[in-house]
């Protein structure tokens, strides 16, 4: 049978976030949390889910990025190799 709830140093092993922010962040809501006595528990269900809801979309990230240096440096420009997508015919096709 597999763990379902851990406490506060589980849990901060389990997400590399330090103590303090867990129990303020358990305090103010802004994670589930269980309070029992003094003990404050954690559903790890709840934490595999709050973290996939932070996960940011890197695709997003790149669009964004390629948008901006394609205001700069003109239409096709590619972040990733620094040069406009277009090949040069006459060059052995290297790019422009």
């Amino acid at each position: 049978m597999e763990k379902r709830y851990a406490n506060i140093k589980e849990v901060s092993a389990y997400t590399s976030l330090p103590v303090k922010t867990l129990y303020e962040w358990a305090s103010i809501g802004r994670i589930p949390s269980i309070k029992l006595g003094r003990r404050v528990l954690f559903d790890l269900e709840d934490i595999d889910r709050l973290l996939a809801s932070l996960k940011r979309d890197t695709g997003q990230c790149d669009r964004m990025a390629n948008k901006i240096l394609d205001d700069v440096h003109g239409s096709n420009y590619n972040a990733f190799c620094g040069h406009t997508d277009t090949i040069s015919p006459g060059k052995g096709g290297e790019y422009v």
